[in-house]
């Protein structure tokens, strides 16, 4: 009798337990909300790795809140023009999230040349998107064929090997100074506004070289319109195996593009734990995973808190490269 009395008392818990979950499951959306368009604003030009990956995103995502998922591009200075205007213009109401670029976000709020009109503080973490390895690009006909190629070169006539990368401050750049500081080379480093210009300028020999991401090389290298000499992962990209890895080439250094969706500042928390739910729903669609995955994009989920950990990381990280390219 009393272990039927014991299992009936637990059931009746776990049964309040479940309601209880429900209810708070069921709590976590936001009353009328949302009840029109969300927009994400993307600080590079369309067409490129950044833009690809919040449009496939976006597809998935308008099926789980049920409104349109608007993409804005304001390409320029690396970000820092789409920065400054979600920062003035945003509201915090959670119908405007953005895309940033980590370590391009850093190394534009802690240098003070850049004179940025926003700060860390200004942006509310959500959810992180995805890590794209950085890699070097070559077009078809470039004499390159290998990294060791490219690095023979450049030693032999320093500053006359033309590379390219999206920006001061970006990963891309930052890469380029760590080839030059470990490899004993320098380059004729020419920066561009974003990836799609950059990839036209190595097409058409107009660089000798463009330092991006993987997911943005991966389609012009499966069409035969080019190649990349390495990536900078710790292992080969899955979706170019023949292509080595730094570290394997004797250069130790590992780079990547860390894109995440922030809100303003003052945006309801009940609205950014909604968001990074239906982020994460919309991450795992297996039509998402597929599609960014056929671009070479690398998925890498961090929520709202260990988001905003991986940020303050790199900001100390972002401030000692800034002295490097600011010698």
């Amino acid at each position: 009798m009393r272990g039927k009395f014991f299992t009936r008392i637990v059931l009746c818990l776990a049964l309040i337990v479940g309601i209880g979950t429900l209810q708070a499951a069921a709590a976590e959306k936001p009353k009328d909300f949302p009840s029109r368009p969300v927009t994400i604003m993307v600080g590079f030009g369309a067409g490129g790795s950044s833009d690809v990956g919040v449009r496939i995103l976006g597809e998935a995502l308008k099926k789980i809140i049920g409104q349109p998922v608007l993409v804005e591009n304001k390409a320029g200075a690396g970000g820092q023009v789409m920065w400054t205007d979600f920062k003035n213009n945003a509201k915090p109401d959670g119908y405007t999230l953005a895309l940033i670029n980590v370590p391009q976000l850093q190394t534009t709020v802690f240098d003070p040349t850049r004179k940025p009109a926003f700060a860390m503080k200004d942006f509310q973490p959500v959810a992180n998107h995805v890590q794209d390895p950085g890699a070097i690009f070559v077009r078809t006909e470039s004499p390159f064929k290998t990294l060791e190629d490219l690095l023979k070169e450049a030693k032999a006539k320093p500053k006359q090997v033309k590379v390219s990368t999206t920006g001061i401050g970006s990963d891309d750049h930052l890469s380029v100074l760590d080839v030059e500081r470990k490899a004993g080379v320098q380059f004729n480093t020419v920066h561009l506004l974003d990836t799609p210009t950059a990839l036209r300028q190595a097409l058409g020999g107009h660089i000798d070289a463009d330092f991006d991401n993987v997911g943005g090389f991966l389609p012009s290298t499966k069409s035969g319109q080019g190649r990349m000499l390495a990536v900078f992962d710790e292992k080969r990209f899955p979706d170019a195996p023949d292509v080595p890895t730094m570290r394997e080439k004797g250069i130790d250094l590992i780079s990547s593009s860390t894109r995440g969706y922030v809100y303003p500042a003052g945006t309801p928390m009940e609205i950014v734990k909604y968001m990074e739910e239906c982020i994460k729903k919309a991450m795992d669609d297996p039509d998402h995973v597929k599609r960014m995955k056929e671009s070479g994009l690398a998925l890498k989920f961090m929520g709202v808190d260990d988001f905003a950990k991986f940020l303050e990381s790199q900001n100390e990280r972002a401030k000692d490269l800034i002295g490097l390219y600011r010698k």
